[in-house]
């Protein structure tokens, strides 16, 4: 089993786990950059492929571009990093994780007027920083959440499920079930959260960083037919395991009447607004699944 495989199976993160229970921050993050240092040598791994053809776009930078080479880099470092810094906060317990996030004053009033105005609050983003800080430390500050996650459950993905359940967080994977649980919450002015930039077989195609993609069009029409608004945010690292939940844009959904047109055009919003922050902060940008599989050259034996 090469390292990439070690680190996506279950046994990766129960070692990380453990690890972090005895190291410092200095040492985890030096354990995290030699790490990196191994991963990123593996250029002909699905993993790298995916993040140099994701930056390639987010950049506009050519894939064979040595410029690519250091952007790569720092995606793989941050990913590790961000996941040594939520083991420590795990390994510390839920004091440690509340004071791990903080939450801009503008998001928090923003949530509390939409409840006081009888509306749930849907948060959607894309994947950026360490978001399991915020699930974990929203969850330990006692606020009730449903996390719709993927439903193709495997290998690491198993253990850091049981993590976020183990403190509290509302884990759902996406499913008919989960998804009238999400409309109930949110008509009940409740807190749902999930990730939108990962192509979905569901989905629809939307435009981002100006190509054609299908994207998840999900949360739109939970926003669309249970009246919730949307928050449209992303996870910034403020360094030394401290991160910060970020407020981007506060959307009250357009009703016209035809709610498939209106679905499209909420999604079309908010993967533009999703798209502004990672160009923001590319490198910040954890996406490994090669979201425009045109941006990859030709390899014969591609995964």
């Amino acid at each position: 089993m090469d390292l990439i495989s070690f680190i996506n199976s279950q046994l990766g993160p129960r070692l990380g786990l453990f690890i972090a229970r005895y190291i410092s921050r200095k040492q985890a993050y030096r354990l995290a950059d030699w790490m990196t240092g191994l991963v990123v040598k593996r250029e002909d791994s699905w993993v790298i492929r995916g993040v140099r053809a994701n930056q390639s776009v987010v950049r506009g930078i050519p894939f064979e571009s040595p410029e690519l080479d250091k952007a790569v880099y720092e995606v793989i470092r941050n990913t590790a990093r961000g996941y040594a810094d939520w083991y420590r906060a795990v390994a510390g317990g839920p004091e440690v994780l509340e004071q791990s996030l903080i939450i801009e004053d503008r998001l928090k009033e923003r949530v509390f007027q939409s409840v006081r105005e009888k509306h749930g609050v849907l948060f959607v983003g894309p994947h950026m920083s360490s978001f399991n800080i915020m699930l974990l430390a929203i969850a330990v500050m006692g606020h009730p959440v449903q996390a719709l996650s993927y439903p193709d459950v495997r290998g690491s993905y198993v253990v850091d499920n049981e993590v976020r359940r183990k403190f509290g967080v509302n884990l759902t994977p996406i499913s008919f079930k989960a998804l009238r649980e999400a409309m109930r919450r949110l008509r009940n002015y409740g807190f749902v959260m999930t990730g939108i930039d990962r192509p979905d077989v569901g989905g629809e195609p939307l435009t981002f960083f100006d190509r054609k993609v299908v994207l998840p069009v999900g949360h739109a029409r939970l926003a669309i037919r249970t009246g919730a608004n949307v928050l449209v945010g992303r996870i910034e690292d403020e360094g030394n395991g401290y991160y910060r939940g970020k407020c981007q844009e506060f959307i009250e959904p357009e009703l016209t009447g035809d709610e498939d047109k209106d679905v499209l055009n909420l999604a079309q919003r908010i993967i533009k607004i999703c798209e502004d922050l990672i160009r923001e902060s590319p490198s910040e940008w954890l996406m490994f699944h090669a979201i425009w599989p045109d941006a990859l050259p030709p390899q014969s034996d591609e995964k």
